[in-house]
């Protein structure tokens, strides 16, 4: 699947989601939200990342819009899209043995397309897929300089970072009468952050190693802004 490729499908997807906002029977609020994120990386192989295997968290933001859109009196449909960081803290050794932490950062755009939401007052609770676009990619070297060779190119046969992730997402909110909005969100990923990673210490002549299994998950903390109903129930006729 060309790079291309992936980038039209998520824009469209991302689009099909506003949509679904914009079209839904009732209500339609739309709204912006900001917040900060708890990245971290999992997976049985993360020691092949992260020297210790326990990689600590990398705190980063995320900021962007959604539509809440009314289905029925305690049942509406999300839909979001934002920009946000992931990543996390490595432990990596330099070439002179020396243990340093490597920030290994990634800026992605989530869409969040359909995620059922239950109202009860101002509470809510959601659940739901995701699908995340690669925008940048980077990890410290030992002097503190960002390597963004890992993000991959046209000529790079294995260990470049894959360009798409998917997963899901579970969460709470509450909001007031007046649109404010706090909330909390755990996503965890299920694609592999790197293609083919072991391709080039395959031995010679030699079956291909497995993919390896490390994935991204984040913890996010948001603040938001509904700008009310954009679009009200029509009053039902006898």
């Amino acid at each position: 699947m060309s790079y291309t490729f992936k980038n039209k499908f998520v824009f469209t997807l991302a689009l099909s989601a506003l949509c679904v906002g914009a079209f839904a029977q009732g209500e339609t609020r739309f709204g912006i939200k900001a917040g900060i994120t708890s990245a971290q990386l999992y997976g049985p192989d993360i020691h092949q990342l992260s020297n210790n295997g326990n990689p600590s968290s990398l705190s980063g933001f995320h900021f962007g819009m959604f539509v809440n859109s009314k289905i029925k009196k305690d049942f509406w449909i999300k839909s979001e899209l934002l920009l946000i960081q992931k990543g996390g803290m490595l432990q990596t050794e330099g070439k002179s043995g020396v243990q340093f932490q490597s920030k290994f950062k990634s800026q992605y755009i989530d869409v969040y397309p359909i995620s059922p939401t239950f109202h009860w007052k101002g509470f809510q609770v959601l659940a739901g897929p995701y699908i995340s676009m690669l925008l940048s990619s980077s990890a410290q070297d030992s002097v503190g300089n960002a390597n963004s060779n890992i993000f991959g190119s046209a000529t790079t046969l294995s260990s470049y970072r894959q360009k798409l992730d998917a997963g899901v997402v579970i969460g709470a909110e509450y909001e007031t009468k007046w649109g404010i909005s706090i909330g909390l969100r755990y996503t965890r990923g299920y694609v592999p952050l790197f293609e083919n990673p072991s391709l080039l210490v395959t031995n010679v002549g030699g079956p291909p190693q497995p993919q390896q299994k490390v994935y991204n998950e984040t913890l996010n903390f948001s603040l938001g802004y509904s700008f009310g109903n954009s679009k009200k129930e029509k009053p039902k006729t006898k």
